[in-house]
């Protein structure tokens, strides 16, 4: 399994965004159909951004090959795609419960959790500013760039609004077991998030060998998987996105693995070997 210490999403889940780039005053920009926009979600974006001009240029180029290309399942597979080989990197965000929270954008390395968040937004921004927003509402609660409005879980996807994804974990298989948790509540008693309160969760996941090719069938290309963890006050410990390819089903992934550290494509089920189970998300194109 990924070695990485035992916190909830790594850097995503205690980091933060930097910004650079524009201004307070810039224009508003109207929201593409099924576009996530600051204005129709109801936030502003923070005037502080620290986002590199090589990060800046990246983003604009792809969105600007991307722009044929409007299936959003279409737009998930090859912008992720984009990102093989790119190098795995902890701890790029900013924030804690003692440094406030700033939006980080960095695409020239990423963890499971800003990989499959940058790309959600990549694939819904249609533009650099859409970029930017779609990036704020899908890594925070209401699109509120601070520390404890982080989605720190991966089951905070589809808990809070504006909602990322939807669970389909229990449509897949009546092998699917459900379990309740108390997140970020751990063992001993202490907690992963510091100030954030523990909340009591049902986390629904699928068995390795209930990975059928009937089941697997019902899993499509663009939906986020999350490793499921039997520890106290998680929900999963690494995720990333299925991937179909000439009938196989891959996981692609931040990979943190010694023999990999880079975004790597694995096929799901020998990954899944060794593992508890799965969670499976599908990404909404709008909250």
């Amino acid at each position: 399994m990924e070695k990485r210490r035992v916190a909830p999403w790594g850097t995503f889940g205690i980091g933060a965004l930097l910004f650079a780039g524009f201004g307070p005053g810039a224009p508003p920009v109207m929201a593409a159909p099924g576009q996530v926009s600051a204005a129709s979600i109801g936030f502003t974006l923070p005037a502080e951004r620290v986002f590199s001009p090589a990060d800046q240029a990246r983003v604009d180029r792809i969105e600007q090959e991307m722009a044929p290309v409007h299936d959003f399942t279409k737009r998930l597979d090859q912008i992720s795609a984009r990102f093989l080989g790119t190098p795995y990197q902890a701890d790029t965000l900013i924030g804690s419960a003692d440094t406030s929270e700033k939006l980080v954008v960095r695409l020239e390395g990423v963890d499971c959790y800003t990989f499959i968040d940058q790309v959600r937004a990549l694939a819904l921004g249609h533009d650099r500013q859409g970029f930017l927003e779609a990036l704020a509402a899908t890594r925070y609660r209401d699109g509120h760039v601070a520390y404890l409005d982080r989605r720190h879980f991966l089951t905070d996807w589809v808990a809070y609004a504006p909602h990322n994804a939807r669970d389909i974990t229990r449509s897949l298989s009546p092998e699917v077991r459900v379990t309740h948790k108390i997140l970020n509540q751990r063992k001993d008693g202490g907690v992963y998030i510091r100030e954030l309160s523990p909340h009591a969760r049902d986390i629904a996941y699928l068995p390795p060998e209930a990975l059928t090719p009937e089941v697997a069938a019902r899993i499509h290309t663009g939906d986020v998987i999350g490793i499921y963890t039997a520890l106290d006050g998680l929900d999963v410990t690494h995720t990333g996105l299925a991937i179909w390819k000439d009938g196989t089903l891959y996981f692609r992934n931040a990979s943190s693995l010694k023999a990999n550290r880079k975004v790597v494509d694995t096929e799901l089920a020998a990954y899944m070997k060794g593992k508890p189970g799965i969670l499976v998300l599908r990404m909404r194109e709008s909250g």
